[in-house]
């Protein structure tokens, strides 16, 4: 599974508890236990710093993947399977 459908996955399985605010305070809490775990495992080096200054790019196969997850989302909510986060919900999660 790439790094994108994992992250759409993330944020998919995030909105199912939003309307939680104990589960999305214990998802949270969890994360940031992993982010401190792998900070932890891996000490920082010179070629790091410059590594995050570089922005990957995505491959044509990531992005039809993405265009298709996305045209897969808009059929599911027009069928009324799949309900999408309001302006508010989403802008509270940041």
């Amino acid at each position: 599974m790439s790094t994108t459908n994992v992250n759409a996955e993330l944020f998919r399985q995030l909105s199912y508890i939003a309307d939680d605010e104990n589960c999305m305070k214990k998802a949270l809490d969890y994360i940031r236990k992993l982010a401190i775990q792998k900070e932890k495992a891996q000490p920082l080096t010179a070629t790091d710093t410059l590594a995050e200054d570089i922005v990957p790019y995505r491959t044509k196969e990531e992005l039809k993947e993405g265009f298709n997850q996305a045209c897969q989302e808009a059929k599911h909510y027009k069928d009324g399977k799949l309900q999408l986060q309001t302006w508010e919900e989403v802008y509270h999660e940041l």
